[in-house]
């Protein structure tokens, strides 16, 4: 990921802290569904998608707008979107679970924080590690050992996450 890349995530960043946070129809792609409520599982030919349900459909809709349009011109994009919306869906629902007083930025920031650590992943691989072969919509990182709910880092850890690139 380039630094214009990065700065891109930046703004989006202070957009979100600044509270300038706008909304999207609900999002609907690489295999992740962002709703209120999930529909019950269909046990049909084809793997049900990855279901985000959150109070936030709108707005955390337009943050994977935004962040699809930062990393879709990456090389690879194509082989690796569904790990990459994957593990934002993945972050989104587990600092949901963990996150004590939910709020629509800090729930965003969470995002935003994975978005970095895969911007660093690109920077530092070429790429987002995957699964040659997957069944079940599953994704590399259902099976990582951050994948406990309890691991999720907190809203102070993101926040000084933020401080150190000086965007809080």
């Amino acid at each position: 990921m380039t630094d214009f890349q990065t700065r891109k995530v930046d703004k989006i960043a202070n957009l979100v802290r600044a509270g300038a946070i706008g909304s999207e129809k609900g999002w609907q792609g690489a295999d992740v569904v962002i709703c209120q409520k999930a529909p019950p599982p269909t046990n049909g030919f084809y793997p049900d998608d990855r279901f985000v349900e959150t109070e936030f459909v709108g707005e955390l809709s337009w943050l994977f707008v935004r962040l699809r349009d930062v990393f879709w011109k990456l090389d690879g994009y194509g082989a690796w979107k569904e790990e990459f919306f994957g593990r934002l869906g993945n972050v989104a629902v587990k600092y949901q679970a963990a996150a004590k007083g939910l709020t629509c930025s800090n729930l965003l920031l969470a995002v935003i924080h994975e978005a970095y650590a895969i911007s660093e992943e690109i920077a530092d691989t070429g790429g987002v590690a995957t699964m040659m072969l997957t069944w079940d919509n599953r994704i590399l990182d259902d099976f990582t050992d951050l994948s406990d709910l309890s691991a999720y880092l907190t809203t102070e850890e993101t926040t000084e996450f933020l401080k150190g690139l000086g965007l809080a």
